[in-house]
Parts: C-alpha cells; sequence; structure tokens
C-alpha cells in the first residue's frame, strides 16, 4: 500500500512519509564545508517536496490537507513544525559533491500527524457535525469480534489520513474522533490491504474479525472518493461491535 504523491511516497500500511532531497555545493568551495553547505541544501529541498507531499494528502471524501492549510493558521504551524521534525533516514554523496538525503514523517504515534492534528481547534475544523454521528446508545453490542474488515474493492476507494463509515441514511458510523490516537501501535486510522486472504492477519483485527462488504462510496462531488456506505444489515452489524474496537482503530479496508 505505498502511494507515489508528488516527489515522495506514503505507505499507508506503516504509517510513513517517505521524501527524497536534493543539494550540491555552491560553485568554488570544497572541503567539509560544501559537503555541509550541499547537506543544508538537500535538507531544505526535502523539507519543500514533504510540504507538496502533505499538500496533496487526503483528509477524508474530497478533501486535502492543502484546503484545511491554507483556511487555518493552527493547521499551519502544526504542518510546519511536523516537517522540521522530519527524521534523516538515509543520506548518499554522489560526484561533484551532490547529497541526497532520505527523511521519513510518520502518520501514526506520539510524534505523527493524526496525534499532532487530534487538539480541539483543530479537530473541530475536521470532523463531521455531531448530529450526523449515529446512535450507539440504544444498540445491543457483541463482544464476538475483535476487529472489523469493510471490502471496498471495486468501488475506486483512495486510502486517507481520516476515512469515515457511514450508513445507509447518512449517519456516520466511524471517524478519527471515536479513536484513541494516542494509543501505542497506531499507525492509521483504517489499515489499508489489497489481500483479503491477508487482511485477516493484521495484528490490529485481533484474532476474530467481523467481513463487511461496503455498498458504495460515499458521494465526494467528483472527488477522489475515501469514505464508505454500509448498508442497513451492515451497519447494524458495525453498530454492535465492542465500543473497543473502534476505540482502538481495529478497522481494516480491503480496496483496489
Amino acid at each position: 500500500m505505498v502511494e507515489e504523491v508528488g516527489p515522495g511516497q506514503i505507505d499507508w500500511g506503516k504509517g510513513l512519509i517517505h521524501v527524497v532531497g536534493y543539494g550540491a555545493p555552491p560553485k568554488g568551495a570544497s572541503g567539509p564545508k560544501a559537503r555541509l553547505m550541499a547537506r543544508g541544501a538537500a535538507k531544505e529541498d526535502a523539507y519543500r517536496n514533504a510540504a507538496e507531499v502533505l499538500n496533496g494528502l487526503r483528509v477524508n471524501n474530497g478533501t486535502y490537507l492543502r484546503n484545511y492549510v491554507v483556511q487555518s493558521d493552527e493547521i499551519r504551524l502544526v504542518v510546519e513544525g511536523f516537517i522540521q521534525g522530519a527524521r534523516i533516514i538515509k543520506s548518499n554523496q554522489y560526484g561533484g559533491g551532490m547529497i541526497e538525503l532520505t527523511i521519513e514523517l510518520p502518520l501514526g504515534g506520539e510524534a505523527g500527524l493524526t496525534t499532532l492534528l487530534n487538539r480541539p481547534e483543530i479537530t473541530g475544523r475536521i470532523s463531521s457535525s455531531p448530529a450526523m454521528v449515529a446512535d450507539y446508545a440504544a444498540t445491543e453490542v457483541t463482544t464476538a469480534y475483535t476487529g472489523v474488515i469493510i471490502d471496498a474493492r471495486n468501488l475506486g476507494v483512495k486510502p486517507a489520513l481520516y476515512p469515515q463509515v457511514f450508513d445507509h441514511e447518512g449517519n456516520l458510523l466511524y471517524t478519527f474522533t471515536m479513536v484513541d490516537i494516542a494509543r501505542p501501535g497506531l499507525t492509521t486510522i483504517v489499515a489499508y490491504i489489497r489481500s483479503v486472504d491477508l487482511v485477516r492477519s493484521l495484528p490490529r483485527l485481533g484474532t476474530k474479525p467481523l467481513f463487511l462488504t461496503a455498498e458504495r462510496p460515499a458521494p465526494a462531488d467528483g472527488r477522489e472518493q475515501t469514505d464508505l456506505v454500509l448498508g442497513a444489515e451492515a451497519a447494524q452489524a458495525f453498530r454492535r461491535l465492542n465500543p473497543r474496537v473502534i476505540k482502538n482503530g481495529a478497522v481494516a479496508f480491503v480496496i483496489d
């Protein structure tokens, strides 16, 4: 589940973004100083490329991170700080003093983007209206299942930072505000995988996941679709899940 976005890659399976930057020393520079200057230029190039990748990061249906960055100074500052905290994982030097740096940015974890964005002044801008959240209070809960797999193949669904699941009446069944984002080991709100055979073995789903089939993607005004709609029977089964399944983000989408 590695997706090419602009000058970088988003590994949705591991919850990591990788970006490469290049830098060359100024003309006439030589020795250790030239190398430091080339490294600094490569780092700045990687940061610029990371900003481009993050701008193209899908948040949910029809929206990208850039949509929120231009609307909110809080989100812009979080994203800028997130980029500055990138970890350099690889460095190569080529002829002429050219330096190549690969930086890594996590989606999950304490320093991950989902955690950094998980502040009331930010989540209020991104989350759906509370009036649309499905009522779980009157639903009988079953503890038989440890996770849930939703088959979304052949629907053209794309991976996103905060994907959502709705019932057929438009009520919100699953969104990032329901998940314990700070939980150790959580990388993404949804695990994405292309194989039904492999998805059942994902550790986050536990030993007995529930298998459901999505009815259709949620409308996205002609843009890339990331959210799913469940039919009446599947939505009822989703509502009966143990609340800990939702809180732990023990949810996976099988996509093309």
